[in-house]
């Protein structure tokens, strides 16, 4: 092959090579704008580096207790499929870890929205949810935190993007007698306290969820005060029938292990064999106190953390069987 010959194929090599460039370029370029469009530039965060949940199986029930530091956050999996997101961590850092889990599990629909109180550390990740994720339906605290701060802009997210939504009372029962029944009863805060003076923590949410005999208390940060309130309107037949308080297997440890909650009295009531305490890794209020610690451990109640082992998975199967699963930090 003569000189001119091999110059004229290495140029239309050469050719061939920069239309293919141009064409993965435009390709390229043509998938990010579809992305965009599909998932606004401040999102993307939100699309990767998620968390190893797996997939809930048929009749499954699971409760993931999520790692956003010193705060709260409860991802609920009901058996019927239906979603209850509890709380929202502190701040944006919290909010791209509840995003992050949400998409791994495929969520775009929370069914349940419960912000027990008003505090900054259980709803400061949760503008952001409720701004790219549907809700059906929000509870909300009675507080009068609704033109400053965290709760504030919250609140104002779910007013403008017209969610419903309603006060948490004792009357609001979300359980279900479908295919996989199982009971979800508010037990406190009473319905009647619209004249009770307003402090965060008492007038926090507690919520009492049990599928197949096996059950779970989320206290919020509800003080020793909720706890003896709890204890006599069992005894004395007020709660629902549905709710066996005193067979409690897992207890979502008050005011992440706080002294002022989870009272010996409370533990040894409840009967619990686990218990999961959400605080931040060297956190400046010393959470969970020795006193918990101790009253837990007197009672052999397994404790598993957030600062310490991470994301938890606590999964319950359509037979009843329960058990824990820790993701690591």
């Amino acid at each position: 092959m003569g000189y001119e010959a091999e110059k004229i194929k290495v140029e239309r090599r050469i050719k061939r090579i920069k239309t293919m460039a141009i064409l993965i370029v435009v390709a390229v370029l043509g998938s990010l704008c579809l992305f965009s469009v599909w998932c606004p530039a401040e999102t993307w965060k939100y699309y990767f580096n998620y968390p190893k949940a797996g997939t809930r199986k048929a009749g499954e029930m699971r409760v993931h207790f999520l790692d956003v530091g010193q705060g709260d956050c409860e991802i609920v999996e009901l058996p019927d499929g239906k979603i209850m997101l509890i709380d929202g961590g502190a701040n944006e850092e919290s909010a791209t870890r509840i995003m992050r889990y949400l998409n791994a599990l495929q969520i775009d629909t929370i069914d349940y929205l419960l912000i027990t109180h008003a505090d900054s550390d259980h709803c400061g990740g949760l503008k952001t949810v409720v701004k790219y994720k549907k809700i059906d339906r929000a509870f909300l605290p009675r507080t009068d935190e609704t033109e400053n701060g965290a709760y504030a802009a919250v609140y104002a997210e779910i007013l403008e993007k017209g969610y419903k939504w309603e006060y948490s009372a004792r009357s609001v029962d979300l359980s279900s007698d479908g295919e996989f029944s199982y009971t979800l009863r508010f037990l406190y805060p009473y319905s009647l306290d619209e004249g009770k003076p307003i402090t965060n923590n008492e007038s926090s949410a507690v919520v009492w969820l049990d599928y197949q005999g096996a059950s779970v208390l989320l206290t919020g940060d509800a003080p020793a005060e909720t706890e003896e309130l709890l204890m006599r309107d069992d005894r004395l037949g007020l709660l629902s029938e549905e709710i066996e308080l005193t067979e409690t297997e897992l207890l979502k440890v008050a005011h992440h292990g706080s002294s002022d909650s989870t009272s010996a009295e409370f533990i040894e009531y409840l009967g619990v064999e686990q218990a999961v305490i959400s605080c931040g890794v060297n956190n400046p209020y010393g959470h969970p106190t020795a006193e918990v610690l101790t009253a837990l451990s007197a009672r052999d109640v397994e404790v598993y953390r957030t600062d310490e082992q991470g994301d938890l998975i606590w999964t319950v199967s359509k037979a009843g069987d329960h058990a824990f699963r820790a993701l690591g930090k």
